[in-house]
């Protein structure tokens, strides 16, 4: 898991005022070192594994009885448990989907419950980053979506997962931000009596 230091988190509240104080958006940057737990799928991945085993056991030897099949089953789930509940297995064996969607959830429930949809202009814009899942997700609200598309921030996006698979996720989360701020400060300029609705600090969730 990545963490970002304590001079990276003030790095990213100076980009984040200075973008405010360009544009009449409000920018808001969340990072969750996971989306959840996957709890349940561990256990039907392992259930499933469980159910499948007597089918290879008894290929491998056609007369075990039944009770040592039982006993291996048993063994078996608790050891596919545990073993997909290790972050680092998730990230290795579980669907890319499944990590994204859980991540998109999470993304869009925490727009809703910062505030983001609640600005007088409407004019908010999230972004969120969700390290166990690898996950990147801008998200913006109607006064910037009735202006812009939303595959506009998809470049963004690309160019930050790829600073990251580099090793510079810092360096990729401030230049995201920044790129974001240069959209914004044309499409969106600062405008009279502009206030600052929403808190500029990094929200770790």
């Amino acid at each position: 898991m990545e963490k970002l230091s304590e001079i990276t988190k003030l790095d990213i509240e100076k980009e984040v005022a200075d973008v405010e104080s360009k544009s009449s958006c409000e920018l808001v940057a969340v990072l969750t070192q996971k989306s959840s737990d996957y709890t349940i799928v561990a256990l039907l991945a392992a259930s499933l594994i469980a159910i499948m085993l007597p089918a290879f056991l008894l290929i491998w030897k056609s007369n075990m009885n039944a009770l040592t099949i039982y006993e291996a089953q048993v063994v078996t789930f608790v050891i596919a448990y545990l073993v997909l509940s290790i972050d680092k297995i998730q990230q290795i064996f579980m669907p890319q989907k499944i990590l994204h969607k859980k991540a998109s959830i999470k993304a869009y429930e925490n727009f809703f419950m910062l505030g983001l949809h609640k600005t007088t202009n409407h004019q908010a814009i999230m972004i969120f980053v969700s390290l166990h899942e690898h996950f990147v997700k801008i998200i913006v609200d109607t006064g910037i979506s009735n202006k812009l598309q939303n595959n506009i921030w998809q470049k963004i996006i690309d160019e930050f997962t790829l600073d990251v698979k580099n090793g510079d996720f810092e360096k990729g989360y401030i230049k995201a931000i920044r790129a974001i701020g240069e959209i914004l400060k044309i499409e969106f300029p600062v405008q009279k009596n502009d206030k600052n609705e929403l808190s500029n600090s990094l929200v770790e969730i």
